[in-house]
């Protein structure tokens, strides 16, 4: 049985080596370059904040050509500046960010979204194999999860290890090894240390790569509110018209709500804020929306009235991607921890063809030298 799963395992992981290796990468990249990116600049200047229509409209003077204000991002502190994020009609992923003084509006500076974060986000979820990549991609962590599970059958030590706890030496690479036995020390400690991790991540994806999963955990078509469409038939109103008037409602009417940010489009209809209700906390924010003709907000989006399916399914996307927000400390951990795994997915590809040929050779050099 142990020779079996020995089998499966390393020809699962021959023939996926590169694309497992590419996962690691992409998805490690995707948490460390998002953290060198600028921060939002600091404001010398102290006041009443003005109105966010007017931080909107100032952003717009340095727009690009054809894109649309997608989100407003409000100050989060004294001496913060507001963010206008933009990109083209009927796109929920901005690539121009306009950073703008909240207290007499005016534009400090700007910045053009990296093309390669977002080309680095299509290959992790599609692996360059549009339109079936989800499928692949779904796959691949069914597979994943495989060789963990068989991995750790494999490593899974004699009885008498466990008695006389000798197992503690499988879990650890020995100073004194080289060659083979340093590769095959790397690669068992630490599929060991990061197994548990690579399944959750492993299943975890697979849940959101494959198409028919949302529908399994009660998701019934797209997020319709992260979508801009194209209206040529309405009048020619900026997006962010009457925003100022749904603020002051939801201040008087849900003092107890933190707006996080606001959705824009090309017409004031498409206008929700994004806020934090002490019942849920900033994990599961909730979408309130401003009716100007009955001039009151309802909130479109509870996270304590969604089922639990979906519940489920927002929280592995939330983990799967490290959005984790609080505790801070906890969300800096769980960041490093998935880091942590990508890049031990990569050593493992790498190391498991490592043992994989140099046995291949060793056994070569044994036929030749009979």
């Amino acid at each position: 049985m142990s020779s079996a799963f020995r089998k499966i395992h390393r020809w699962m992981g021959l023939f996926l080596m590169l694309p497992l290796a590419l996962q690691g990468l992409t998805g490690t990249l995707l948490i460390i370059l998002p953290l060198l990116l600028p921060e939002r600049p600091h404001v010398t200047d102290s006041g009443a904040p003005a109105g966010a229509e007017a931080v909107v409209a100032a952003s717009r003077t340095h727009a690009p050509a054809g894109m649309i204000p997608l989100r407003l991002n409000p100050a989060r502190w004294n001496g913060d500046s507001a963010m206008v994020t933009y990109g083209p009609a009927g796109e929920r992923h901005p690539t121009f960010e306009v950073f703008v003084n909240p207290d007499h509006p005016s534009v400090i500076s700007t910045y053009v979204v990296p093309a390669y974060i977002r080309f680095l986000h299509n290959v992790h979820a599609d692996l360059f194999l549009l339109p079936y990549g989800q499928t692949a991609t779904g796959i691949m962590g069914v597979v994943l999860s495989l060789l963990a599970f068989t991995g750790l059958i494999i490593w899974w030590p004699h009885p008498a290890l466990w008695q006389n706890g000798k197992w503690r030496r499988t879990i650890i690479i020995s100073r004194r090894a080289r060659g083979l036995r340093l590769w095959r020390e790397i690669h068992v400690s630490l599929g060991f240390w990061l197994s548990f991790m690579l399944l959750f991540l492993s299943l975890s994806g697979a849940i959101l790569a494959f198409p028919f999963a949302r529908p399994l955990f009660g998701i019934n078509g797209p997020d319709k509110r992260h979508n801009h469409p194209h209206h040529t038939a309405l009048p020619a109103v900026a997006g962010e018209t009457g925003l100022d008037t749904g603020l002051a409602a939801l201040k008087r009417q849900m003092p107890e709500a933190t707006l996080l940010s606001v959705q824009l489009g090309e017409q004031p209809t498409q206008q929700a804020f994004e806020v934090i209700l002490p019942a849920y906390g900033p994990n599961h924010p909730a979408t309130v929306q401003y009716d100007p003709h009955t001039e009151h907000v309802r909130i479109s989006r509870d996270p304590g009235q969604i089922r639990r399916g979906e519940w489920t399914f927002q929280w592995l996307h939330m983990m799967h991607e490290t959005k984790l927000v609080a505790p801070a400390l906890i969300a800096v951990i769980w960041k490093t921890a998935v880091g942590t795994g990508g890049i031990g997915l990569i050593i493992l590809a790498f190391s498991g063809v490592g043992l994989w040929a140099m046995r291949r050779y060793g056994a070569a050099r044994r036929e030749s030298g009979n």
